[in-house]
């Protein structure tokens, strides 16, 4: 375990901000999962990522090094793809884009399983980077990082101005016969399941632009990925969308919680109301990769380990939509 005892100048900082001085290296998200899951301790008991300091309490983390000490043979994904493999993909002077396969963690969290990529970031690029943003356990694609503290700062003034695109692909199921744009708020404090209000976001760098890019037959689809295979269950859809999702900044969960509320659910995402999808003590798994990242200073493609497997006109419409 790892402890602190908060000083008086630490008075009335959340446990969240506080515990940096035991896990500098943990970004601001993967504290509050810390405090999510219970794990981390204020005078021996679990407290919410919101618990104000008081001088002299005592704060217990587990050691993140814990689970980046695996074997290399555990340590592997254990998705779809167990093949696929973290990498970089692109570095710009101050900034780069890292690969991220599906069923690996973002950032090392000590109760997870398997290595997370962030405890591979030095060998990946270096001691001095720092992940800019996470993709969530099931999710593909790019996560970016930067090299030094102006890669940090050129990375927040992009988010802050609306000056970020970010390019996935999903697979939805039912058919979506036209571009849409979900402009709802979204509901954060549930963290295990974010809601959709009716009220617009007044901020468009919160709405979620989604285009159909191909309808694919469901059942010729589950056949190519086998997915009865994989042991997922329930009623499949008559047919696939293959879409084009966009987002200038985002939230927790943002494209699974709209395109839900549209009535498009990702494949496989039982958490955001899809029929068809892993069997209920498997891991979650669904479709969605992002598959390009845009700012001043970085641009970058990566496509999806699972787009050959698609007809080769509907994988060439997918990688023409990244690109453009």
């Amino acid at each position: 375990m790892k402890r602190l005892t908060v000083l008086p100048e630490d008075e009335d900082l959340r446990l969240d901000r506080a515990l940096e001085r035991l896990l500098p290296d943990m970004g601001l998200r993967g504290r509050r999962r810390l405090c999510e899951l219970g794990l981390a301790l204020v005078n021996g008991r679990p407290a919410p990522a919101s618990r104000k300091m008081k001088a002299g309490d005592n704060v217990e983390v587990p050691d993140p090094s814990s689970t980046a000490s695996m074997k290399e043979k555990n340590d592997a994904p254990r998705g779809l793809f167990p093949d696929d493999a973290p990498r970089l993909v692109a570095r710009f002077p101050h900034l780069a884009a890292l690969y991220k396969p599906a069923a690996m963690h973002t950032e090392t969290l000590a109760g997870k399983p398997g290595v997370s990529l962030q405890a591979l970031l030095p060998s990946l690029l270096g001691a001095d980077a720092r992940l800019l943003n996470r993709l969530d356990f099931p999710t593909s694609g790019l996560t970016a990082a930067a090299t030094d503290e102006e890669g940090e700062r050129l990375y927040k003034d992009a988010q802050d101005n609306g000056r970020t695109e970010k390019r996935y692909l999903a697979l939805l199921e039912g058919e979506l016969s036209h571009e849409t744009v979900a402009t709802q708020k979204l509901i954060l404090k549930n963290r295990t399941r974010v809601l959709v209000e009716l009220a617009d976001h007044p901020d468009a760098r919160r709405h979620t632009r989604v285009l159909p890019l191909a309808v694919l037959d469901a059942a010729e689809l589950i056949r190519k990925l086998k997915l009865r295979e994989r042991g997922w269950t329930g009623l499949p859809p008559d047919v696939v969308t293959l879409a084009g999702c966009s987002i200038l900044k985002g939230a927790r969960h943002q494209i699974r919680a709209h395109c839900s509320a549209l009535g498009y659910p990702l494949l496989g995402d039982r958490r955001y109301g899809a029929r068809f999808t892993p069997g209920e003590n498997d891991d979650e798994a669904f479709f969605l990769h992002h598959g390009r990242l845009t700012l001043p200073g970085l641009d970058a493609v990566a496509t999806p380990v699972w787009l050959p497997l698609l007809e080769a006109g509907t994988a060439n419409a997918a990688e023409r939509w990244l690109k453009r």
